[in-house]
């Protein structure tokens, strides 16, 4: 987009025209633009929103954006450091979707907004490289009051390594994950903090200055293997084969919960499920499409769609909310794709969230006792975004001895929202003081939720807030519940695996008790 400068009036006055972006989803004549139109401004998602019940700003409101929306669409307005501030605010819970009478699919909005927020970046990082290598020794190119600020390098960086090297690599995400696990079991951390020297990381001079106290709280006690290896690519049916289905395995949700992963497949089987978990499958996008990086979004769901399709499956599940939201909407996002477009059709035709996909079958009723008091957490993309709500309540309600009590506003954001409480962790930690306070009236024992992200925020409230109670996922549940009867039992760990996992770890041990001697050696020097 760029600025013209027109005569106005004879008092040679001055007015701004704004041309509207050539490039990218937010333009007219455009799918984006049809969709922003069937809003009819009426304010039922309102009291529906979480920043606009905290902040009271219109222009923090579902209503709101899609105003700001469409004026850059019709180049009344310019993307600005205040327009990209009210599109990064939206938690995208989508619960106005929920509320609107016109059926407006704000999650297919914001995440446009977002990529032509993007767009508008790399145009103006382009423009300023090209000024740059034409006039050398000459001051920067001029910026216009209305364009957004230039992002800093590290910023830059830290985004490039988050969305291309780490979110798509298995071995990335391994190490890392690896690493602060170790970094959690070794002691290492305990040192890191006696020493001070997380004080010093955390006051650098980077992106997260002064915030890095809130992730490591929230990624507290990292479960599962150091270095997990991956599922079984088949796991056979327990008992007669009624299904083949594939099994999307997820990327924080295999580092994080392994676990709950295992348990889902089990559970599956015991359902008469031939459960195919390909090798070859990667991230899903759905934290890309959020965050305005589409073009490498779509790139991540051409890849998923060849390698499923492979596998012939009768359906492929999910069970985690986020990405089960993005999953189905590949259609949308490979629309305009021709070598993909009908392809990504077959493939959402076939996914389904594992709660809604038990449910729709023959449950296996050989189910034990489990005493527990739950409180379940309607994950936003499960609910807003896939229309999901009775079924997870339906299962857990099918475990004898399990008491399902109510939690009020259990539609309400948590404040994870994918990485948005370590992007905008003031709101996110004034979302997530609304749900500990109605969780702590529930007086359960268990809080229930079908989300990794909403799983460590809650876990991160209930830790702070010091309460009796558990946050699991109802594949935990129902995994205790079929393994109580006697359904099946716990597999026995590969001697290897425990083998290689003692290693790591005594090596991890060595490594922080060599630090920690370093770090206390200077200490006492000064």
């Amino acid at each position: 987009m760029s600025l013209e400068f027109i005569p106005a009036n004879a008092a040679d006055t001055t007015m701004t025209r704004i041309t509207p972006p050539t490039v990218g989803p937010l333009r007219r004549n455009t799918h984006t633009y049809d969709l922003i139109r069937q809003c009819i401004h009426c304010g039922f998602c309102l009291p529906t929103c979480p920043t606009y019940a905290v902040l009271g700003v219109e222009m923090d409101s579902p209503r709101g954006r899609i105003y700001q929306m469409q004026a850059v669409a019709d180049g009344r307005l310019e993307i600005s450091d205040e327009f990209v501030e009210h599109m990064n605010c939206c938690v995208g819970c989508r619960a106005c979707e929920t509320a609107c009478p016109s059926g407006v699919q704000f999650g297919k909005l914001i995440e446009a907004a977002r990529e032509q927020i993007q767009i508008t970046n790399s145009a103006i990082a382009n423009e300023e490289e090209e000024y740059t290598q034409s006039n050398t020794g000459f001051p920067s190119m001029p910026v216009t009051a209305s364009q957004p600020s230039a992002i800093s390098w590290p910023a830059k960086l830290l985004r490039r390594f988050f969305f291309d090297i780490m979110l798509p690599s298995r071995l990335a995400l391994t190490v890392i994950f690896g690493g602060l696990k170790l970094y959690q079991r070794s002691g290492l951390q305990k040192l890191v903090h006696a020493s001070g020297l997380f004080d010093i990381i955390n006051n650098l001079p980077t992106p997260f200055k002064g915030k890095l106290s809130l992730p490591e709280t929230l990624m507290d006690n990292a479960r599962g293997e150091i270095l997990p290896g991956l599922l079984p690519e088949v796991t056979p049916a327990l008992g007669h084969r009624r299904y083949r289905v594939g099994f999307i395995s997820g990327c924080i949700m295999d580092q994080v919960f392994r676990d709950i992963n295992e348990a889902s497949v089990r559970v599956l089987s015991a359902n008469g499920c031939e459960v195919i978990t390909p090798p070859q499958q990667g991230c899903c996008g759905a934290l890309h499409i959020h965050g305005g990086e589409a073009e490498r979004g779509r790139d991540l769901a051409r890849h998923n769609i060849d390698v499923f399709e492979a596998y012939n499956c009768d359906f492929v599940i999910i069970n985690s909310a986020g990405c089960g939201s993005t999953l189905k909407e590949y259609d949308h996002l490979l629309r305009d794709d021709p070598a993909y477009a009908e392809r990504a059709r077959v493939f959402t035709s076939k996914m389904k969230d594992i709660n809604e996909f038990l449910m729709s079958i023959d449950l296996n009723r050989d189910l034990g006792e489990i005493k527990r008091t739950v409180a379940y957490h309607d994950a936003c993309h499960l609910l807003h975004g896939q229309k999901i709500k009775q079924q997870p309540r339906q299962l857990l309600k099918s475990i004898p001895g399990l008491t399902l009590v109510d939690l009020k506003e259990s539609d309400w954001c948590c404040g994870s929202a994918g990485v948005y409480n370590i992007t905008n962790q003031e709101m996110g930690r004034q979302l997530l003081e609304r749900k500990m306070n109605n969780v702590v009236e529930t007086g359960a024992s268990t809080i229930a939720t079908a989300n990794p992200g909403c799983m460590m925020q809650i876990a991160m409230g209930v830790r702070e807030r010091g309460l009796p109670m558990e946050v699991m996922h109802p594949m935990e549940l129902l995994d205790e519940s079929y393994r109580v009867s006697g359904l099946y039992s716990m597999p026995a760990r590969d001697v290897v695996v425990t083998r290689r996992q003692r290693q790591t770890l005594l090596v991890g041990v060595g490594v922080g008790l060599l630090l920690g001697a370093i770090l206390l050696r200077r200490r006492n020097k000064k």
